[in-house]
């Protein structure tokens, strides 16, 4: 749906006429395909998404629950999702909607695992709105607490050790600047990579289109690389802890 950069970013940066939906070679239409897989390749080698439209989904991750460490006399588990921030819970694919229903948050309790999600057995809240709430969300760092949680008892014989089962979507809600351009440079390399579009003149004093499209991928790799994009280098959450681990702080 093309939503890191648009169509006439394309043109504005290869220096062309605006893109039109029928007479022009290639049509709007053809650049956000263009545009949509340089999405996909750019969320592949950065392993996160970067518009709510393009948010990814976990099913089932399985987490650890630590016991925080408070001043309060019950204690409070927490939770540490591998992704953040955390845009909806599955069943909101549409709407940053946190609200109960449908069990995404199943978390042992010592007899079988709690659906924290179903409105009929917990309240949520958020990191800014815990007063009387069962469990919250820190959407932001990934992080779900939870209040009165019993860590000694309730997670030391939780099946094969799993704590909890997690299921959620995650993206960065505004797509930031360099990863605007990676997709540029990504989309007009597939452009001129096509010597039969003929888009782009080429003369005496100028590369050919082949080497601009090398040259417009080796610059969207470089983007990536230099600002720590690559693999798992983007700003993550902490690992998942456990009950191994001791207390840990909010």
């Amino acid at each position: 749906m093309a939503n890191y950069c648009s169509h006439s970013d394309v043109s504005a940066f290869l220096q062309v006429s605006a893109f039109h939906a029928t007479d022009t070679t290639p049509t709007i239409s053809q650049v956000e395909s263009f545009i949509d897989m340089a999405e996909a390749r750019i969320e592949q080698l950065t392993d996160h998404a970067w518009h709510t439209n393009n948010a990814l989904e976990v099913t089932e991750e399985r987490g650890r629950v630590q016991r925080v460490v408070t001043n309060a006399l019950t204690n409070t588990g927490r939770i540490q999702l591998k992704h953040y921030p955390v845009v909806a819970f599955t069943q909101h694919a549409t709407t940053q909607n946190f609200a109960q229903t449908n069990g995404n948050l199943k978390v042992w309790n010592g007899t079988g695992y709690i659906e924290y999600l179903d409105s009929d057995l917990a309240t949520m809240g958020t990191i800014t709105d815990v007063t009387n709430k069962d469990f919250w969300l820190d959407a932001q760092r990934g992080i779900i607490y939870i209040d009165k949680f019993n860590i000694f008892s309730e997670i030391s014989d939780a099946p094969a050790g799993v704590d909890a089962y997690i299921s959620y979507k995650y993206a960065t809600a505004t797509t930031p600047k360099d990863i605007k351009l990676a997709t540029i440079y990504f989309t007009a390399s597939t452009i001129a990579a096509n010597d039969d579009l003929n888009l782009m003149a080429e003369g005496d004093d100028s590369m050919d289109n082949a080497t601009k499209s090398q040259k417009f991928e080796e610059m969207a790799m470089k983007i990536l690389k230099d600002n720590k994009r690559m693999g798992r280098n983007i700003t993550m959450a902490r690992a998942i802890g456990g009950f191994g681990t001791g207390k840990v702080y909010p």
